[in-house]
């Protein structure tokens, strides 16, 4: 099963450009997955485990500079809207991969807050497989709250992505075509708990 993810990193630094290309250059040496990259965002295609992995260690990369990173990302797979391309066809719902075990990975050290939701197109009963991978993230150790339109996550940047991958392979037991959205950020300055108190007052963070 072929994955592709459209990503964008925004490092809030003067050095933005630097951060950029070094941790999107790093994708190129893999021979796992697709690179093309255009001045709003960057294509990767491959497997799930393959995309999901080379996002997660692009994110890191950056997230390795000072201050604040974040990285936006739509993944997708089966889209019917691209059937000239032999790796993006609609697909019939297929058993998961092996999934990873959340609680047991190894930390990465990076810790984040996330938002993801995912949307399991054209089923029936969508809302019931949507219910399951909040539920889930919930035993992974990774649920924060709910939010209007998405799912809140945080802990190591690893048990996210790694999350965010099981509700990925899951969700496409049920559904050939299935996107996921997702936003991760590390650094925020919103995270003090004197800029939460400004918000709570109404003021700009």
């Amino acid at each position: 099963m072929f994955v592709g993810c459209q990503f964008s990193l925004y490092p809030m630094t003067d050095r933005f450009v630097e951060v950029i290309l070094s941790a999107v250059d790093g994708l190129k040496d893999r021979g796992d997955v697709r690179v093309e990259t255009d001045d709003l965002s960057t294509l990767l295609v491959g497997s799930p485990r393959a995309v999901f992995g080379g996002i997660e260690r692009c994110f890191l990369k950056a997230a390795a500079a000072p201050g604040h990173v974040v990285l936006n990302a739509t993944f997708s797979r089966g889209c019917p809207g691209e059937p000239d391309d032999p790796i993006c066809r609609p697909e019939r719902p297929r058993a998961a991969g092996a999934l990873l075990d959340v609680r047991g990975l190894p930390r990465s050290g990076c810790d984040v807050a996330a938002q993801f939701a995912v949307y399991p197109l054209g089923i029936e009963g969508y809302m019931d497989v949507i219910a399951r991978e909040i539920d889930e993230t919930k035993k992974a150790g990774v649920f924060a709250r709910g939010k209007h339109f998405c799912t809140r996550l945080g802990g190591d940047a690893s048990h996210v992505f790694a999350a965010m991958l099981n509700a990925f392979e899951r969700a496409g037991e049920r559904a050939g075509h299935l996107v996921l959205t997702a936003t991760v950020s590390k650094g925020s300055p919103t995270e003090s708990p004197s800029a939460r108190e400004r918000i709570g007052r109404g003021g700009n963070a």
